[in-house]
């Protein structure tokens, strides 16, 4: 792996209608192009617009897409909520990035779960984690169907980012269409920009 790491654990949080499965199909085929072992979790929760959705996966050697609490080297929030509820899978070692997009998950609009403020969600992370970077899509000119790319991009930029990025866009290059391809390399190298862009707090 790119960061010297034997394994990484890796998890993916948000709501249906983000593309959680797509980013966890893109990030095992760059990882099994690239001769690292690939396993993943079921996917967990609704694909239905709205609905919970979680993924697991894990790289390296003997190495399970299985998620115990304390075991996630890596954490992807595409809804700052869905980030929230995954803090018991974190550890100090924790990369996390996180976007505070609303996408108001089923438990808000039912009343029975509090919304988060991002910016505090933000410190806590920062306080108790290795990396976190909180991306603020009030200010990013992409589609939010797209928002997982960018997100990726972003997370290239970590220290312990397993892949390296020319896999990554290779997958890019493999799972898209055509007529998708250029604008998904489009915005997965924003994403790779973020830490000289302002939008990236």
């Amino acid at each position: 792996m790119r960061n010297g790491a034997e394994r990484c654990k890796i998890m993916i949080a948000g709501v249906g209608g983000q593309g959680i499965v797509y980013l966890s199909n893109l990030i095992v085929e760059a990882a099994v192009a690239s001769g690292i072992s690939a396993s993943v979790s079921e996917i967990h929760g609704l694909s239905q617009r709205s609905g919970i959705v979680t993924s697991g996966i894990g790289l390296g050697e003997h190495c399970t897409g299985f998620l115990a609490r304390a075991s996630v080297d890596l954490l992807f929030g595409l809804e700052a909520l869905e980030t929230q509820r995954c803090l018991p899978w974190l550890h100090r070692n924790s990369s996390v990035v996180f976007c505070n997009h609303r996408l108001l998950p089923h438990a808000v609009n039912a009343r029975t779960a509090e919304y988060p403020d991002p910016g505090q969600l933000a410190r806590y992370l920062q306080n108790h984690c290795r990396e976190v970077v909180c991306i603020d899509t009030r200010q990013l000119l992409i589609d939010t169907i797209r928002l997982n790319l960018f997100c990726l991009g972003v997370a290239t930029r970590l220290a312990q980012f397993p892949l390296e990025t020319v896999a990554i866009e290779q997958a890019l290059a493999r799972t898209s269409t055509e007529r998708n391809l250029e604008k998904s390399l489009e915005v997965f190298r924003q994403g790779m920009e973020c830490e000289r862009n302002p939008t990236c707090l």
